[in-house]
Parts: C-alpha cells; structure tokens; sequence
C-alpha cells in the first residue's frame, strides 16, 4: 500500500527523539526536533496564495495566468494532514509501544485545526506535488474568480466549472486518503474511513456547495475533516479499550497514559472544525453570523459525526472477529465524551482574562455566535449531557461516572452550571465518590472518579469567585476576551485594556441591551450553582445529616486529604460570601445559616489541622470573607454573627498552630525553619488583614468585633500566665500582627470607649509580658527568652504611632476612660523602654554566626527580625524615640532624665564588647554589631536634643577625640580602622550636631578628610590589596556616612568635597592613563566598587543635598538658596576633574573597575536634580539665574553627552563599527542618567539649548555657526543629531524607548513650535563635522550613517515626524525613529536596560 510521502521522514524524526531505548547523536536530535518544528508550522497552501498575490502586485493586474513557478519543488511536496493521520491510523491500528507517535500526530492535527483555514488544513493535494497539485488547484478556482470578478462568463457555467473542479479533486483526493492511511489489523482506520465514505458519499457528490468556488471547497474540506478526525476518535477510543483489557489480569492496571491526551487533542479539533463549517464570518465583521442551516447545533453535529462512525464500524466488525460489541460500545461512549468534553474548553472564552487559555484563529464574531448558541439550554451543556448520557444507556457506573463528572468539570469552567444538573451530577454521582470509608480500599478507578469529583466541585465554585464580575462574564460571552498568552504575561497591559473595552463596547452595541442582564443573571446563576453544590455535599437539607460528604470527610482525620480540603476551601471563597448577600438582601432561611455553619466549621477544623499545607487553604477564604463582611455597613443578619465568631476562631487557632515547637531554640546555632518562618508570616497577614480597618467606618465595622475578640483572648491568655512561667510566645505572635490595626485604631477613633478598651488590652498584654521578661531576663537561658523577646519587641516598635497617639491625647483634658489608658501606657512603655535596654544589653544579636548571606531567615539564635539585619531591641528604641516629640517627652516623663546616662553606659560597654572581648571582624556570641550599637547614638542624639541634655555633648566627644588622637599617627590599618569606627559613629548623631561640629570643630574634621585624599595617592596599579587598603576603603565610605549626614551643605564642608572630587579625579585619570588592562589596588569592587561604593559618591551626595534642600520645610527660601549656592558652587569647581576623566578616550576596563560609568552616573543625576529643583522653585531659579551660576553648567553638562556620543564609531556603509570603542562603555546607569538629565534640564528652556551650542562651537567646527542660525536652534539641532547617532547604534537599544522623550523635551525648549522642531530635525540630518573630532571624521555626518543617505529618505522621516508630533503621539514617535535609524539593532551586545546603581554604604 502507497504511503505519504512525509511519513517515513515524520516516523523516523519521532523515532530519534523519543524512542529511549537507543542513544541517538546530538546532531540527529537536533535534526529530528528542527524538522517537526518546520513540519508542524508547515502550510504549503498559504505559501501558493502569498506567491500568487505577490505576483498580481507586481504585474499590477489580476491577471489569470495559469502558471506558477517554485524553486526547489520537492521541499514542498507532501500532504502534512495525511502523513499525521495515517501515521494516528497506523499506531492505533495495532500493537505497538508508540504512544509518542499518537500524541504527536493528535496534537499537530489539532494544532493545525485551531492555527489555520479548512481549505489550509486539508492540503492532500500537496501529495501530488506544490505545482501539480496545490498551485494547480488554486489557479483554477482563482480563475473562476476572476472570471466571476469580470462577468466573462455567465454564472451558471461558472457555477458548472466549479462543480467540476471539485468532483475531479474529490474523485482524485478521496480514493488517496483511503489508500494512504496505513494498515494494521483489527480496527483499521482506513478501512473503517473507506466504509465511512462509501456509505456516506451523497454529503461530498450531492453537496449544494460544490457549485460556489468560495464556500464549496472548505465545506467539502470540512467534511472529509470531520470524517477522519470522527474515525481517528473512535480508533484510539478502541485501542485504549484494547491495551486496557489486555492488562486486564494485572490487579487494575492503570489505563494507559496517552488516551485522555489523544482524545482531547481529537476532540478539541473535531470542536473546531464544526465550528468552521456551522459558522462564516460576514462582510461586516463585527456582525453576528448566522449558523449554516445546513449544519446541525455544535454539539449535535458531533455527536452526528460520531454515531455515522458508529454505525459504519458496527457494518465493519461484522466481517471481523466476533466478542468486539463492547469495545464498539466502549469506543463510542468515549468518543462522544471526547468531544462534548472538549468543545466548551475548544470554542468557549473563559470569564476574566485567561491569558493561559488557547483561543482557535477563529473570527471573533463566530467564536461569539457559538459562545451564545452554547449558553441555550437547548443547544449548550444539558443537551451535551443528555447526549452523553444517552450514550451510556443512563448507567451510573464508574466509567460513565467518570465521563459525566469530567464533561461537567469542562462545561463548570465557563457557563453555568443549571440547578437539576447540579443535583444530578453533584447530589447523585459526585457525592457518592467524595468520602470513601478507610475499611474497603477503593479501585484504581474510583480513586480517579474521585478526582474527577474534586476537580469538578473546585471548578464550581471557581466559576462563582467573588472577585468575577458582570463585564468579566460579558466579555467572554461576546467572544472579546484575552487572545493567547501574550508572550506569558501574567498582567494584561493598557494597551490590551483599552483594546478588549473597545472591543466589548462594539459587542456590546451589535447585541442588545439585554446582553447585561444576561450577564448579570449568569453571574447570579453561577453563584447559585456553587450554593446549591456546596448544600449537596455537605449534605444539606438531606436525610443524611452530619454523616454525609465532605462535612464528615474533612473532620475525620483517616480520610482528610488535599482534594478534600481545596476543594472545601475553594467552596468557601465563593460561596460564603454570596450566601451574607442573599441574607441581607432576602432575608434569613435556615438551610442558608445551616450551610454557612457547616462551611466555617469545617474551615475551622482546617486552621487546626496538624497538617501545614492543609492550614494554608484556609487563608484566602477568611480574608475574602472577611473582605464580604465590611461590603455592608451594618452587621444585622445572623450570619454575619457565626462569620465573624469563625474568623476569630480560625485565626487564633492559626495563631496557635504555627507557634514554634518544643526544644526548637535548645540549638540556637542551626538555621531556622524557613517553613515555619514562611507559615508565621503568612499567619501574620491573615490575622491582620481580618483586622482590618482600612473602611473607616469603625462603629459598624464588624473588623472592630473580630479586633476586639482576638485582643481580648490575647490579653485574657497572657494575664492568666503563671507568675513564674514566660507567656505564650503563640498568643504574642497573635497580638503582635495586629499593630497595623491598632495604629488605625488610636489615630482615628481614641476618644471611643470601644477603641480605648481594646488599646488597654493591647498595651496591658504588652506590658505584663516586658514585666515578666525584665524579672527572669538574668535567669533564665537564652533558649527560653530570646523568642519571646524578640516577638514582643517587633510588636511593641510597629506600635509607635499608637504610643504617639496616647502620649498626645495625654496634653489635653481627658475622660475617665482616656486618663485609665494613659496610665496603662506609661506602665507599658516603661516596661518596654527597660526591656529594650536589657535585651539589648544581656541577649546577643547573633548567637553564632550569621547565615543570612546564604539563607532567607537566619540561624535560629538572633535577635533580628525574621530576615532583618539589626537587634531588635535597637530598633525598638530607634522607634519609639523617633515618632514624635510627644512621645520622646512622655520616655523622659516615665523614664526620668537618667535614661540618657543608661543608654551611654549601654552603648560604652557594647563598644567595649565590640573592640575588646569579641574582637575586631566577630559580631556574633556577645553584644551586638556595630550597626546596632550606633542605633543607640541616634537614639541618644533625639533624646538629648530634645531636652538641650549636656549628656549627648560630652558623648559627641568621644569619637571626635579618637579623630584627635590618630591625627599625627602614620598611615596604617589600625589607624584607619579607628577613624573609619569613629567617623561611622559621628554619622548617627544628628544633623544639627554635625553641622554645629562642621563649624566650630573644622580643623579636627580636616584631619579625617585628608586621610583619606592622602589613600588616593596610594594608588598602584597592580592587583594585590593588604588590610590597609580595606580599612583605607571603609574609612572612605565613613566619611561619605558621616558627610551625608549633615544633610546640607555648609561653607566648611563645601571645601571638604572640592578636595576629595579632585582626588578622586585625579585618581581615576591616573588609572585610565595606563590603560583599559592595567591592574589597581583602588579601583576594585572591594575598594571602590560595588563592595563598598562607587566612585563618584561624593557627587551623589551633592544631589542628595540639592534634592533635601528643595523640599525642606524647616527652613526659609534664603537660606535654600545659599545652600543650592555652595552646591553649584562645588559643582563648577569639580566640573572640569568630571569632565577630563569623563571624556578619556581609553577603552572600557577589563582588569579594574572602571571608575568613568559611576561618575557619570552620578554628575549627571546631580545635574538632573540640579534642573528639577530650578524648574519646581521659582525662586531658587531666579536667583541662581542672576547669579549667571546656571547656564554654563548646564551647558556645559549637555556639551560633555553630545562629545561623549561623538566618541562613539558607528561605522560606516563600507565597514561595521569596531569592537574595541574609545572611553567607557554606554552599556549600563550612566546612559539612562544622561537622558533623563537631557530630558529635565531641556524643560527649563532655550538658554541651556543656546549655552550648549556656545560649548560645542568651541571644540567641533561645524558646517553651520551661530551666526547662521539662533544660538537654541544650533545647539537643539546638533544635540538631535548625537541623539540619532546614539540610537543608529552608539548607545545600547534601549535607548530608543527614551528618546521620544528627549525629543519631546527639545520641542517644549523651542516653545512648541513644530515647523521650527522640524527644521531643527531637518538641519540635524545635515550638520556635518569639518574636522576630525572623536570618532567623527571631517565631513561625516553627525547623525551618522544611516542618515547619510538620499533625500528622499530623510524628507519620509521628517513627514512621518511633523505627522507623529502634530498628533502629540510622542510614543509613536519611537517606531519613526527606528525606521529612521536601521531598525531594531539585533545581537548588539548590549545588556538590558539598567538599574540605577545603589549608594548606600551604613553597613560597611
């Protein structure tokens, strides 16, 4: 028997890549994996059709010339339809291990039934050859077109041609695709297809349609498609039943795994094809088609196609082996669920935006017309099931089970669901499956049906989410959802948005205004559905009781499962929040508060599971339960009473499961549980998310109940404690995730009895467990405290605002009620400040050594936070301390004035610690890191200088008097570890100190800062780094600490910055003066680099001070402008060491850290908070201006990008651009800080435009001078130009997403004129250099290569730019750049768009 021609090559390709029992070479694999790629996206028909038009568009005419011409023919020839599904026939005609044969060839026919056009999919012809066969064909019929076109010919005999062509092509075709399907034995697909044909040849020779040239060949496509894919079903649905019944002695064997996936892969395209045929798109396509009336409903027609191969195999196995009625029997059953299964997932949009969901390429008003026509009752999912049913002769075993619950599964997911279906399917089959009894094991069989259960009930109460809405359900009703993946996004963007809202309006107005309502009724009807499922299995309203599905399954522990559990937790999610609705709005019906019980009941018993996973479904159903309960105001119905009774009950259980287990902290060394610590976090935001006042209306909120209850059992549970037993760490935890609530609590609603009650509570707790911890702190081991310590802690530091709040209600005449509070939280923050001191003192921020570099949560033995990196007891008193001067009165007020002394005596023996017992580089085992200990600097200097203490003066001493002592000491690692250690510990005083210490104490500070200039003159350019040049780099990341904390720029420290950019200058010219592979002991990561931080740090402070200063509102207008004045100040003086290094032509570094990008970075981020300032103050602008301060360093900052750009060789039509470029590479921060400079100080006007060309004439002679044209237009243009050279490709790709920006900049500086934009552009194509400068050569365009080229070229671009512009479609402007500039610049090596670099450099 003659084969495809493709199916040798197809057999052998699935052969080398998936048969394992041989190795195969890796370049056969890669031969056999790039010939299924071309195969399955092969489409020889399209390829005839494209080459065809392409020749009446160069003739000009439709011309009917009958010849085509191919190169290399061959490639071309064979059918990809028939290779597949002889191949399908074949390997499920007889035995065989060729289960990857079958998924394949099912999944590329239904690939090509969802991707491409019936006439495209059917390409038999292509056996014969592309020029024989499918160019032969398409000439003909686009000759009777052409015909028709110029009325040539009479309809008729046009109607006669047709006919003909078609019968000889079926007359031709059909006897092949008989002959070339395969062989076997026993059911063999061809021989059953030749009996299909034979009986059923009227529907292809009698067609009506084989006279239209346009509709008959798809329709009789179509049918021979629906023949062969109804035969293919019914063959694997055989073999299936074969293969099972062979292992049938194997003690239930499971059913092979290919099956389900073939079947569906069949069904879903079997779906598709009716789909085609039964609807056509109209002229007007955004009309609803009409259903061919020659074609049955969807799921009729395939149930029709299936019962013609019934009834032709039933003729067929007569003259076969007798005793093969039931796998007929079977094979039908199957096939028919198949298709009823996969036609809903196949043709239905899912509500909501699926971006997971396959949509068919099928016009979306069809997909709309089916979606409508599968919503009836008549035509949609009770008819599938009646239909499947019937099949079954209305059985309920375990295989029709299993068919029926899998169909409804499928169906659940995107209509919804009637109520009788719901009582069949549910009430009388699901249930049965739900809870089986652990003394009879159930079949392999059953445990799947079981599945099928789950998965069906899930999918019920999916479709009903509280967050699906009525426009969700329309949208996929109307055929307008999410189309694909879209290249996997998980978010849909803007643009998709406002595409599928255009798109639903349009559905909306070609329906009728009753498409909302039935929508909305839909949405109601799925809620009902999941109320009347959740009622059937848990066995409401039933005789059954408590002793019936998954209300008994899910408390007894032997039989409480995954599925179970999900499948009660996704029934809660959707169903308890519609039964509060109907409550409220229907009033109260028992068996409504029945099932609302049994549902949180068994939630309830969930959140105690001993089982983690089983805990974390509960999660999302309390908080959206949650979330329903505050949709209304008023708490009224009784419902809402048993909710709000089982959130409290499910989060304090929660609470109490998660606590940490007995004998956890007797190793404090090893890591903690990251589980545990991910299962407490989530608890964390349980607890507090239904606690949640962010409504606002307190009085009614049912939060403030929930809030009250969980406080009270915390505060009742720690005070009932023994007096010589610790609290229960699982009840801190509890009331320590409620500070968010409780800040809302105190801030809006203190003077409420209710709100003072459950602050009382709160702080109460709080203070009874510090009470307890301050008396057994000495005695007790760390094991036992340190847990509960750092719990508490957290709590009591996130309720700072709350203690603020009570310390400012204390200032004012109080109630009562007010007056108990405020006597409760001075105890309480007494406790907590004593508590803060002694934990800090007496238990070790690290136990043993820190794994937080290589684990999420540290060792087990820390005083951090989970995660964190300071002691907690450290960041309490930070807190506290830093809220609100209210509050820092109230710690004097309870703590008295010699809690300063305490905390200096505190911070003097954990600096003893430090330096002495623990020894310098260990921070773990005693005391606490040198970060944490300089939080209590900060904690001393807020406190002194709100009571003018001498206390924190005398303290301010100490380092400075170390600064005093290394000043005549000789360079060493010891000398600049203590000064590094004493300029760190000056950065955490205040800013005001500092300043102060600037000015009267400059000559002591000097010392600091020429240590470290002295460091740069120790530069050497070999690789080798000793401790000195360590502690050289630490002492130089302390005093950036130090000068950023000042916060503002004084006369003094403008000095200090001068001299330390120019040594910093000098330094890195040095190093790029020796070259792109020199080594250095500085310029490395653990110097200056990422390790530490950057060079050009000194600069970033600046613009740290600028952008302060602006927005400062402690002081006048004056003063910001004479601090913005010493910040230009520093920034003209330091401009010319900027440039020298940043305009080096050496190339980009590979033995050293290049110290040019973060230099750039950082200038020209300065210079763009510069401009923001003087754009946003008036003021500052103005006399900064007058002062002529501004211009010249704006203009000279553009000037260095524009010579920067220039440096760049782009190459040239004749040669490509150089690997190696001149000066540092534009791939990273320091190119998007350029752009977002150019774009800011642009916005403030012409004069930078007109400074920047006074710059640029200075060093480039141009074709055109300021004299020839304005000063602003000059240098607009000749900026313009380096930015279309930047984009042809001397900067990286991305760049081209910010130049529209920068464009739109330069159009605002010339005051939105776009005639004067466009000759600006326009002179930029042609500004031309005149001698050689960078790596521009005399005459060479500036705007580089690709628009050195012909006029007409450059007059398209400026079109379609005036055109882009005068529509102020700037973003557009991006695609006209491209076009402009050689297009997208593929394998640039460039990296993606960058970050800005970090600038941080505390924890040094």
């Amino acid at each position: 028997m003659e084969q495809p021609h493709l199916l040798s090559k197809l057999r052998t390709a699935l052969h080398y890549l998936y048969d394992s029992s041989q190795q195969q070479s890796p370049q056969h694999l890669h031969e056999a994996h790039n010939f299924l790629l071309t195969y399955k996206q092969s489409n020889v028909r399209r390829f005839v059709v494209s080459k065809l038009q392409s020749r009446k568009d160069r003739i000009g005419t439709e011309d009917c010339e009958n010849e085509l011409s191919f190169n290399q023919p061959e490639e071309l020839t064979g059918s990809i339809f028939l290779s597949c599904l002889a191949l399908l026939y074949s390997s499920c005609s007889h035995d065989s291990n060729s289960s990857h044969e079958r998924i394949f060839t099912a999944q590329a026919l239904n690939h090509r039934c969802r991707s491409i056009k019936l006439a495209e999919i059917f390409d038999i012809e292509a056996e014969d050859g592309v020029e024989c066969g499918t160019a032969r064909l398409v000439l003909a019929l686009e000759e009777i077109k052409y015909a028709r076109n110029t009325n040539s010919k009479s309809d008729t005999e046009l109607s006669e041609q047709t006919k003909s062509i078609l019968t000889a092509w079926l007359e031709r075709y059909v006897t092949m695709l008989v002959n070339r399907c395969g062989g076997g034995s026993r059911c063999i697909g061809a021989d059953l297809l030749a009996v299909v044909l034979e009986r059923h040849s009227s529907m292809l020779l009698d067609s009506p349609f084989l006279c239209d040239e346009s509709r008959g060949e798809e329709q009789v496509k179509g049918t021979l498609m629906m023949f062969s894919l109804a035969v293919a079903l019914y063959v694997a649905a055989f073999r299936e039943y074969e293969e099972d019944h062979q292992q049938q002695n194997l003690h239930d064997e499971p059913r092979s795994p290919w099956a389900n996936t073939v079947l569906a892969e069949l069904g879903s395209a079997l779906s598709v094809t009716m789909l085609r045929l039964r609807y056509r798109p109209t002229i007007d396509k955004h009309a609803t088609p009409s259903p061919d009336p020659s074609c049955p409903p969807l799921i009729e027609a395939l149930v029709f196609a299936i019962n013609i191969v019934k009834d032709s195999a039933a003729e067929y196995l007569v003259k076969q082996p007798s005793g093969q009625d039931i796998a007929h029997n079977y094979a039908v059953q199957r096939s028919i669920a198949a298709c009823v299964t996969s036609l809903p997932e196949t043709v239905l949009l899912p509500p909501g935006q699926d971006y997971h969901h396959r949509v068919p390429s099928v016009d979306r008003s069809c997909l709309r017309a089916a979606s409508l026509e599968l919503r009836c009752n008549d035509t949609g999912m009770e008819k599938a099931i009646r239909l499947l049913m019937q099949s079954s002769g209305n059985n309920y075993d375990d295989s029709t089970a299993s068919r029926l619950l899998g169909c409804c599964e499928s169906w659940a997911r995107y209509v919804a669901i009637p109520i009788h279906v719901i009582d069949e399917s549910v009430g009388k089959v699901a249930i049965q499956y739900l809870h089986m009894s652990k003394g009879t094991p159930s079949s392999i069989t059953q445990q799947k049906v079981q599945t099928l259960a789950f998965q069906y009930l899930i999918s019920i109460f999916e479709a009903a989410s509280p967050t699906l809405n009525v426009e969700d359900i329309l949208t996929a009703t109307l055929g307008v959802g999410a189309s694909g993946t879209q290249n996997g996004k998980k978010k849909q963007s803007n643009k998709s948005k406002k595409r599928t809202e255009k798109r639903l309006d349009r559905a909306r107005n070609i329906q009728t205004d009753e498409s909302s309502n039935q929508a909305e009724e839909e949405l109601l009807a799925r809620k009902n559905a999941a109320c009347a499922a959740a009622a059937a299995v848990f066995g409401i309203s039933s005789s059954h009781g408590d002793e019936w599905g998954l209300k008994l399954a899910a408390s007894c522990h032997t039989t409480t499962s995954h599925g179970i559990c999900s499948t009660v937790a996704s029934c809660a999610t959707s169903v308890l929040p519609h039964l509060l609705t109907l409550e409220r709005s229907e009033g109260s019906q028992q068996w409504r508060s029945e099932l609302f019980s049994a549902i949180t009941l068994v939630i309830q018993r969930m959140c105690k599971s001993h089982n983690r996973d089983i805990r974390a479904l509960a999660y999302e159903a309390l908080m959206i339960l949650h979330n329903a309960l505050n949709t209304v105001s008023v708490v009224s119905c009784n419902v809402e009473k048993i909710a709000i009774d089982s959130i409290c009950e499910c989060a304090l259980a929660l609470a109490a499961s998660c606590a940490y287990p007995a004998h956890y902290f007797d190793n404090l060394s090893v890591n903690s549980d990251e589980d545990l610590e991910i299962e407490r976090n989530d608890v964390r935001d349980v607890c507090r998310s239904v606690c949640c006042l962010d409504t606002g209306n307190f009085g009614q909120s049912p939060s403030i109940s929930i809030l009250n209850r969980i406080v009270d059992t915390c505060h009742g549970a720690i005070k009932s404690t023994e007096p010589t037993q610790l609290p229960s760490e699982a009840v801190v935890h509890a009331l320590s995730s409620l500070a968010k609530p409780l800040n809302k609590l105190a801030c809006d609603s203190q003077s409420d009895d209710d709100a003072c009650s459950i602050m009382f509570k709160a702080l109460d707790s709080f203070g009874y467990v510090f009470e307890r911890l301050n008396t057994m702190i000495e005695h007790v081991p760390h094991s036992k405290t340190l847990p509960l310590s750092r719990l508490a802690l957290i709590g009591f530091a996130s309720l700072a605002p709350l203690l603020s709040s009570i310390a400012q209600l204390s200032l004012r005449s109080t109630t009562a009620t007010e007056r108990h509070l405020i006597d409760i939280f001075e105890s309480a923050l007494s406790a907590g400040m004593t508590h803060s001191c002694l934990s800090t003192a007496h238990i070790p921020e690290l136990i043993a050594q820190s794994t937080l570099s290589t684990t999420r949560y540290d060792i087990r033995g820390t005083m951090r936070g989970p995660g964190g990196e300071d002691h907690v007891g450290c960041i309490a008193l930070i807190r506290l301390s830093g809220e609100s001067a209210q509050l820092r009165s109230s710690i004097f007020k309870v703590c008295g004035q010699s809690i300063l002394q305490e905390l200096a005596s505190l911070h003097r023996n954990l600096k003893h610690i430090e330096l002495v017992e623990r020894g310098v580089g260990v921070d773990y085992g005693k005391g606490v890191t040198p970060l944490s200990r300089r939080l209590l600097i900060r904690v001393i200097s807020r406190l002194g200088m709100q009571q003018g203490n001498a206390v924190v003066h005398s303290f301010l001493d100490e380092p400075l008097n170390e600064i005093i002592a290394q000043k005549n000491a000789p360079p060493s690692a010891e000398k600049f570890f203590r000064l590094c250690e004493a300029a760190l510990d000056l950065s955490f005083f205040s800013p005001e100190l500092l300043i102060q210490l600037v000015q009267n104490r400059a000559s002591d500070l000097d010392s600091l800062v020429q240590t470290v200039i002295l460091g740069y003159t120790g530069l050497t350019f070999a690789s080798e780094v000793d401790s000195t040049c360590i502690q050289w780099g630490r002492l130089r990341c302390a005093v950036i600490c130090l000068l950023r904390a000042c916060q503002t720029m004084t006369d003094y420290s403008a000095g200090f910055f001068i001299a330390l950019i120019k040594a910093e200058c000098e330094a890195a010219a040095a190093q790029c003066e020796r070259g792109s592979e020199s080594g250095s002991n500085l310029f490395i990561e653990a110097i200056i680099g990422e390790e530490m931080i950057h060079s050009g740090a000194y600069v970033m402070l600046i613009g740290e001070y600028l952008n302060r200063i602006s927005s400062s509102s402690d002081i006048t207008l004056e003063q910001q402008v004479d601090s913005c004045r010493r910040c230009i100040h520093v920034l003209k003086h330091s401009s010319n060491n900027i440039a020298s290094i940043l305009s080096h032509d050496s190339p980009e570094a590979t033995a050293h850290v290049d110290p040019r990008p973060t230099n750039a970075e950082a200038w020209f981020l300065t210079m763009k908070t510069l401009a923001s300032v003087c754009r946003h103050n008036e003021h500052i602008a103005s006399s900064l201006a007058e002062e002529g301060l501004l211009q010249s360093l704006f203009g000279d900052s553009l000037c260095l990008v524009v010579f920067y750009i220039f440096m760049k060789d782009i190459g040239t039509k004749k040669r490509p651009a150089p690997d190696v470029q001149r000066g540092m590479s534009p791939d990273g921060a320091h190119t998007l800080a350029m752009c977002d400079f150019i774009s800011e100080c642009l916005l403030l006007g012409p004069s930078n435009l007109a400074a920047a060309a006074g710059c640029i004439s200075t060093s480039i002679q141009l074709n055109c001078t300021v004299g020839e044209v304005q000063a602003e237009v000059l240098g607009a243009a000749t900026i313009s130009a380096a930015l279309l050279r930047a984009i042809s490709g001397a900067t990286p790709p991305w760049i081209v997403e910010d130049t529209p920006i920068l464009f739109r900049s330069i159009f605002t500086a010339l005051g939105g004129n776009l005639d004067v934009f466009i000759k600006t552009l326009d002179a930029a194509t042609k500004l031309k250099s005149l001698v050689d400068f960078g790596a521009l050569k005399a005459g060479e365009k500036l705007s580089g290569r690709y628009l050195d080229t012909s006029s007409s070229h450059i007059e398209a671009f400026l079109a379609k730019t005036k055109e882009t512009c005068s529509k102020n479609d700037w973003k557009k402007l991006k695609v006209v750049l491209k076009s402009a500039t050689g297009g997208k610049k593929k394998e640039s090596g460039f990296n993606l768009k960058p970050h800005y670099s970090l600038w941080e450099c505390e924890r040094v």
